[in-house]
């Protein structure tokens, strides 16, 4: 438990002093707890002579008290309990600009399951709970030793049981401990699982149902086994929650009954023996919440693990800025694999500034593993990759991405207005620079036609748009962004004819005096490229032009061959 603390006082940061102060006023707090005990205890050494002065003077003790309590729990919340929600806001934050910066690789070992479960129940855990779990543990402890020690001043043989019953109390404390932090990691997990599995539900909706399997039982059986591994963990620490308070109970009968023979034997003043009596009852109040501290302080150290290890992301390095007089990019003898499986084998190519290059192959090549590598979503095993004659691994990732814009052939839209979507490019942007860039990508006739024109709400991912439109809005947002070099993964693969020509004329826009590096199996989108660099698996096996590359038997004829003959099809 002391080990717990003390993270959780590593963890404050910059809140450390509040949370300290937060600790003092928990310290007061219990002791203006004790002011009930003083006044009984003034009340029966006046009983023989009681008047209003000893009434009005023992409600004076019991004010002081209510007042005090009240001031210090609320001190306590503002320094500890509100911290909580500083402290956590923070961590999130932090959280994010580490992500921000990992390579993407750090997202294909961790599920997003893990990931999303950090983000939000393990901090939301941390956030509720972690300063009331300190007050819950400090507090009751406090205030029990406090309690005793004040009663050790009148009898000292009663303050001693007193004592010992809160040792013995802390012996059944440390087994809910263990017990609930041998099992809370199992809950964490299952509630990992659970979180995956309804991501994955939800995204698969369609194929479910078109599949008929609409029943989920997959779902059924994470949540059957989460219900399990909650319930097994509540019944765990049946035992030893009940031993704590069983512990509790009979040491304040204890203290009753030893109080209340002491007096019958004449071996205590009458006045200090009913003052036991009625302390024997409340002596313990506060300890009870001993107990369920003592089980969520094992949540926390789990929930806190969990944070650290998700904390512990990888990040790319690199501080250097660009030059903006060189934009040349050269790839020297890259390797580059997933774990074990090579997929990107001594690869070496040139690509000028202002040039078109064009990266074909069958699908599984390395096309846009090479394309990532180059805008250094993943740092290469081998060989490196220059922009302007440096490497790209020394310039700081934000600063390299800065020259690069994408668009995707799965395009990534935010449920946002459509001015939002555009102005991602660039933040600054003023609205008629936005419509500008909306006229050159081909899109501002169909958002004008929208219900609430550039402020229409476009649903998740573009949901209420078409594909041809969405991947124009994506064109307006890379145009926006004026980035020198334009890389184009697929950007119309899965275009209808009636859209293609749009997007192509949005395409040229775009990449009108950049350097383009384009994924395409379109003939028209890779014949009029400066180089062709054909990709299979993991090789660059052939280079030129397309006048070049039809004149030699190899992989590009074939596959030019493939995509004409499958082109002409004809249903007889």
């Amino acid at each position: 438990m002391l080990k717990t603390l003390k993270r959780i006082i590593k963890l404050s940061g910059k809140y450390k002093n509040r949370v300290y102060w937060g600790l003092v006023c928990s310290v007061l707090n219990s002791i203006f707890n004790s002011c009930s005990v003083l006044a009984i205890l003034w009340v029966l050494l006046h009983i023989e002579k009681l008047n209003m002065d000893v009434i009005w003077q023992t409600v004076g003790i019991l004010a002081a008290g209510l007042i005090g309590k009240t001031i210090l729990k609320f001190l306590t919340n503002i320094f500890m309990l509100a911290s909580g929600y500083n402290i956590f806001t923070d961590k999130r934050l932090e959280l994010g600009d580490k992500l921000k910066s990992a390579p993407m690789g750090y997202f294909s070992k961790k599920t997003l399951g893990r990931i999303n479960n950090t983000i939000t129940t393990n901090m939301a855990t941390l956030e509720n709970f972690t300063m009331m779990a300190v007050d819950n543990v400090v507090g009751g402890i406090l205030q029990g030793f406090g309690v005793s020690i004040f009663l050790m001043i009148f009898d000292w043989r009663i303050g001693l049981v007193a004592i010992l019953g809160i040792l013995l109390s802390i012996i059944s404390l440390s087994t809910i401990q263990k017990k609930s932090g041998s099992l809370s990691l199992k809950r964490y997990n299952a509630v990992e699982r659970v979180t995956n599995d309804v991501i994955e539900y939800i995204r698969g909706i369609a194929v479910i149902r078109s599949f008929g399997r609409g029943n989920a039982s997959k779902l059924d059986e994470c949540f059957d086994e989460f219900e399990k591994t909650s319930i097994t963990m509540e019944k765990a620490i049946l035992v030893p929650h009940g031993f704590f308070r069983a512990t509790l109970e009979v040491f304040s009968g204890i203290i009753i009954t030893t109080a209340a023979l002491m007096t019958f034997y004449g071996a205590m003043d009458f006045t200090y023996g009913m003052m036991f009596l009625v302390s024997g009852f409340i002596i313990y109040g506060q300890m009870e919440l001993l107990a369920n501290g003592a089980f969520i302080m094992e949540q926390i150290e789990t929930a806190m693990d969990q944070m650290d290890e998700t904390y512990n992301v990888p990040k790319l390095t690199g501080n250097q800025s660009v030059s903006e007089n060189s934009t040349d990019i050269e790839i020297k003898n890259v390797t580059f694999g997933y774990d074990s499986r090579i997929v990107l084998n001594k690869i070496n190519a040139k690509i000028p500034a202002k040039s078109k290059c064009a990266i074909v192959g069958y699908s599984g090549s390395g096309k846009t593993t090479l394309c990532n590598l180059i805008v250094r979503f993943w740092d290469v095993n081998s060989g490196s990759i220059t922009f302007g004659g440096k490497d790209i691994r020394s310039y700081a990732p934000d600063e390299l991405l800065s020259h690069f814009s994408m668009v995707f052939q799965n395009v990534f839209l935010f449920n946002d207005t459509v001015e939002n979507n555009i102005k991602f490019g660039c933040p600054s942007a003023t609205h008629e620079q936005i419509v500008e860039v909306a006229k050159r990508a081909r899109c501002h006739e169909f958002i004008e036609a929208l219900p609430n024109g550039y402020n229409t709400i476009i649903g998740e991912n573009g949901s209420s748009l078409s594909g041809g439109e969405k991947q124009r809005i994506s064109i307006a947002r890379a145009l926006l962004k004026d980035a020198p070099v334009v890389i184009l993964d697929e950007a119309t693969s899965s275009v209808d004819p009636e859209n293609e020509s749009e997007l192509m004329e949005a395409i040229a826009e775009l990449t009108k005096g950049k350097t383009v590096i384009s994924i395409a199996h379109r003939l028209n989108t890779v014949k009029n490229a400066d180089q062709i660099l054909v990709i299979d698996h993991g090789n660059i096996v052939q280079r030129g032009t397309h006048q070049e590359l039809c004149n030699v038997d190899g992989v590009y004829k074939k596959f030019l061959d493939i995509r004409q003959s499958s082109a002409g099809w004809s249903i007889t």
